[in-house]
């Protein structure tokens, strides 16, 4: 009696099939992987533009509230630093309405102890012991120079000045002691209440995009991030990471007293690069 006649597949045509399905299997891959390399690319874009774009809004924030004329560079541009103001004002500088005592009005003639504003500080109701009023100052040396050694020139008061705030007749109401005597009159009246310094310092080998407050006035410049990490109770922040490139430009404008600064920051991620640029009008009018 024959077998019975038995069907099935040959080994050739097993490899021919395991062939092919590798064939299709890869085909099959690159359609997944190119969009998710792409994807990724992508994300990793935008995550580097989102950062840069967030350190940039940063800075522009705290130069808009720069006291004027506090601006200045260092580290071949890599160093931007400038001074906090807290809040603004304009001073009486002459007799009106139920204001007609010297206690009303700053003299500039003499150490004066006792003046009104015109009007209120929009944020401010009281002030701290690291205030200090600031009157017409043209340049960064006026506050920097002046404020760390405290040659008391007539521009900002001293750090052994208290200054005290009060509601007079509706006005607000500044009293200075000791006495002192501002040197110039501003031709806007105007006078600002300063708290301290800001520091940016972009360090390119480290990668990084670093802020600092709470330090003390410092003269020369600090441009590294170790000696500015030394300094006595400063406080620092991390705002970029990942940083290749940095440079930072000012010019303080002409006679209209107008600035610009100009920002140009790299970041790079996994080979790829991405550069932004922003800048910020500075009002420079003291």
């Amino acid at each position: 009696m024959l077998p019975a006649k038995q069907n099935g597949f040959s080994l050739l045509e097993l490899i021919i099939v395991v062939v092919l399905l590798g064939v299709l299997a890869s085909g099959a891959g690159l359609l997944i992987t190119q969009p998710i390399t792409a994807y990724n690319d992508q994300l990793r874009r935008q995550q580097l533009v989102d950062q840069a774009e967030m350190a940039l809004r940063q800075i522009a924030r705290d130069v808009r509230r720069a006291l004027p004329n506090s601006i200045r560079l260092g580290g071949t541009t890599t160093a931007l630093e400038m001074v906090n103001t807290v809040d603004g004002a304009r001073y009486r500088d002459e007799a009106g309405g139920l204001f007609t005592t010297s206690n009303d009005i700053l003299d500039f003639s003499v150490a004066d102890t006792d003046f009104n504003l015109l009007g209120q500080f929009s944020r401010l109701t009281s002030l701290a012991a690291n205030h200090r009023l600031v009157i017409y100052n043209t340049a960064p040396t006026d506050i920097y120079n002046d404020v760390t050694a405290d040659n008391n020139p007539g521009i900002v008061t001293p750090s052994t000045a208290s200054l005290a705030l009060t509601l007079n007749g509706g006005e607000h109401h500044i009293n200075i002691t000791p006495a002192f005597q501002f040197s110039q009159q501003s031709p806007g009246q105007r006078a600002f209440v300063i708290d301290g310094p800001i520091s940016y310092i972009c360090d390119t080998a480290a990668g990084t995009l670093t802020r600092y407050d709470n330090y003390a006035y410092q003269d020369p410049q600090i441009t590294s991030n170790v000696l500015m990490a030394a300094l006595p109770n400063v406080q620092s922040g991390l705002v970029a990471s990942q940083v290749s490139a940095c440079r930072i430009r000012y010019n303080a404008g002409s006679a209209q007293r107008g600035g610009i600064i100009t920002i140009e920051i790299s970041l790079t991620d996994t080979g790829e690069t991405i550069s932004l640029l922003h800048q910020v009008h500075v009002e420079n009018v003291p």
